[in-house]
């Protein structure tokens, strides 16, 4: 056999396995794909005591995985990185922890919290977190499960298990994971996250209930048609449960900017690779109100934070329904230090 034959011969024994291995990597990622039903019940305890509550304090926080501090940048919003150092994310978790052991509120809705995955060193945020609030119930609902992401090629983020955590001083009757449409398409959709909001619901002493809802929308989608697919979805189950006279309060990283005049200044700021849509205007009904106080809650990844040069916009807020009364909201400034978020606190009254 001549030396070019024998490159030849080479080359094609190597193709074939290259283009098997990538079949049986097809084949894993479709097997393994997690496909969650429109309506997961977490838990169902209808002899749940009934409530009185004259104001309640509501703290939510995409914690960033307790990968993306300050010195971060990523991939996918135009940077370089894939993942901090173990060091940096034990740090982060640290501190994550103690903030949320060290905060009062009645309710914490949380995005972002990884349980076993290769961004975050495996480490199970939701039992480390879990175990600082051990009078708090948890209801973990899972919105991210890939067993493996092949991008970047050079540094791939691998396996991704994550999802949103509702911690609750009081017990509800109800929590439930429900999903959000799904509009992407195939095979792009079995590597991006499954959308979701958790739903808990509390009997309260006046005979109506009150429902609670931790949410975090869709970042990146082409035209915007998933983020308005997943807004329509929320939109329909929160009225329904207004129109049975329940008090609703909506809560999260919805990715998109508030119909608020103090959240005009955001609209235009956007980089090449992350443009927040705003919510339009008259998306909700009269009387329905968006709650924030305007200060930006979450700063662009295309590069490590510098207070006053890097770009930030405002993505974390609450939604009430007509019977629920404002009493005071505050973003909390944690210079991003150990998450590209900032936590918000919304205390309310139930009219």
């Amino acid at each position: 056999m001549t030396t070019f034959g024998k490159i030849s011969k080479i080359l094609q024994v190597a193709s074939f396995f290259v283009l098997s291995a990538c079949i049986l990597f097809f084949l894993m990622i479709i097997l393994t794909d997690y496909k969650p039903d429109k309506a997961t019940v977490l838990t169902n305890m209808p002899e749940a005591a009934a409530l009185h509550l004259d104001t309640i304090e509501i703290l939510t926080w995409n914690t960033g995985y307790a990968g993306l501090d300050s010195a971060m940048d990523f991939f996918y919003d135009g940077g370089s990185k894939t993942r901090t150092c173990k060091t940096a994310a034990l740090q982060n978790l640290a501190a994550i922890t103690s903030f949320i052991a060290d905060n009062s509120a009645d309710f914490i809705f949380l995005q972002e919290v990884d349980r076993a995955s290769t961004r975050s060193y495996k480490i199970d945020m939701l039992s480390r977190i879990s175990d600082k609030k051990p009078s708090y119930l948890s209801f973990y609902g899972i919105n991210y499960n890939v067993f493996f992401v092949p991008v970047p090629l050079v540094s791939p983020m691998g396996k991704v298990e994550s999802g949103i955590l509702t911690l609750s001083r009081y017990v509800p009757s109800q929590s439930v994971r429900y999903s959000y449409p799904m509009r992407q398409s195939f095979p792009k959709s079995l590597f991006l996250l499954d959308r979701c909001f958790v739903m808990c619901r509390y009997p309260l002493d006046n005979g109506k209930q009150l429902v609670l809802i931790n949410t975090h929308n869709s970042a990146f989608d082409d035209e915007g048609e998933q983020r308005r697919e997943e807004m329509l979805a929320l939109k329909d189950f929160i009225i329904s449960e207004y129109e049975r006279g329940n008090y609703v309060i909506a809560g999260g990283d919805w990715n998109q900017i508030p119909p608020l005049e103090n959240a005009k200044a955001y609209i235009d700021i956007s980089t090449e690779y992350f443009a927040p849509l705003r919510i339009p205007d008259n998306f909700m009904p009269p009387q329905w109100k968006w709650i924030s106080d305007g200060k930006p809650t979450n700063r662009f990844l295309d590069v490590p934070y510098v207070k006053g040069k890097t770009k930030e916009t405002l993505l974390d807020f609450f939604l009430i329904s007509p019977n629920v009364k404002l009493i005071r909201t505050e973003r909390i400034d944690k210079n991003y230090q150990h998450s590209d978020h900032n936590p918000v606190v919304g205390i309310f009254a139930l009219n």
